[in-house]
Order: C-alpha cells, then structure tokens, then sequence
C-alpha cells in the first residue's frame, strides 16, 4: 500500500511536470538521472528474434510473442552479484504491475543451465527466461553482455526499445517507466 501510494505521488509529479512545459531531458521522478524516454517516433526497433526459454525443453519466445504489451527484458546471470541483488526488486516491479506488463529475463554466459534453474528458483521468478550462453540474443541489443549486466530494457508496446539501464535498477525506477510506458496511446 505505501509502496502504491509512493508511485502516484512520483506518477502526479510527472504528469505536473510535463504539464508545466519542462523539457523532454527533465528528469523523471524515482528514475535515475540521464534516462529519459525518447519520443516514439526516435526509439529503434527492437529485435525480432527468438531463443530458447530456460528450462523449456525446445520452447523458443522472443519479443515478438508479447506483441502490444510493454516488455521489462532484464539480462541476468547466476553469478552476478548484482543481478541477484536487484532480483527481488524485479519481481516485486512484475507482481505491482500484474498483467499490464510483461517481463522476460534473459540468462546470459551461464556454465550451465542448472546454474540459471537455480536461481529462478532460489529467487522464486515470476516470469520465464530465455537461455543464452553464448550471447547470441544479448548482442543483438546494443552494449549488452556479459560485462554490462545486470542491464534492463523497456520495449514499448509497439516493440520499440524506449529506455536502456544499465547497471542495477529498482522497483521504483521499472514501475515508473514501465507505466508511463503503458499509458503511452
């Protein structure tokens, strides 16, 4: 409930914001200075492939399959001190925003997939993972690897890439621009 009422305080402050003619480069309250949502019109495509989801036997998702809904893809590994360490707050930011959102992990350079099973299931994840080992999938998102993780991307709902965070996020900062993001036309 405190956590609901502090993210329409920070949503009122934007919309207040915005209303009084700040610029596009304002910051955005509970997110991290620097990210800011480009227009539509300026945001890439984001890519269209597919890989494997952990611990699926053959079952292959891609951006694709959440076609009209906004996409929290998160790249994670087992061995990320990090990407555990930001863990709760993602499931936390998947269970406030329920089914208007849609969130994809994404396991990059594991050793094994068991090592990624593992934490999925030591951090009880709400939602399915593709499995990369190699990087294939992350390369294909500009500065993604295994030396940029955790990293976290907001695909808009007409699969767009709308904002990039590298580095350790909250639920706060996913909540925020995951609902601007779902209350874009």
């Amino acid at each position: 409930m405190r956590r609901a009422a502090s993210l329409l305080l920070l949503v009122l402050a934007l919309v207040a914001s915005a209303c009084t003619g700040a610029s596009e480069t304002a910051r955005i309250p509970g997110v991290r200075p620097g990210v800011a949502l480009p227009p539509p019109s300026e945001r890439p495509a984001a890519p269209d492939d597919v890989a494997p989801v952990l611990g699926a036997d053959g079952e292959e998702l891609g951006i694709g399959d959440f076609a009209g809904k906004v996409v929290v893809l998160n790249f994670w590994a087992s061995w990320c001190g990090p990407c555990r360490e930001e863990q709760p707050e993602l499931n936390e930011a998947a269970r406030e925003l329920g089914d208007d959102v849609a969130f994809l992990g994404v396991a990059l350079q594991e050793s094994s997939e068991a090592n990624a099973l593992a934490h999925e299931r030591e951090f009880d994840v709400p939602y399915p993972s593709l499995y990369d080992p190699a990087n294939e999938y992350a390369a294909r998102y500009k500065g993604v690897g295994p030396r940029s993780i955790p990293t976290t991307i907001l695909i808009d709902r007409q699969g767009r890439v709308a904002a990039r965070l590298f580095g350790s996020t909250n639920a706060t900062e996913v909540t925020v621009l995951a609902s601007m993001l779902a209350g874009e036309g």
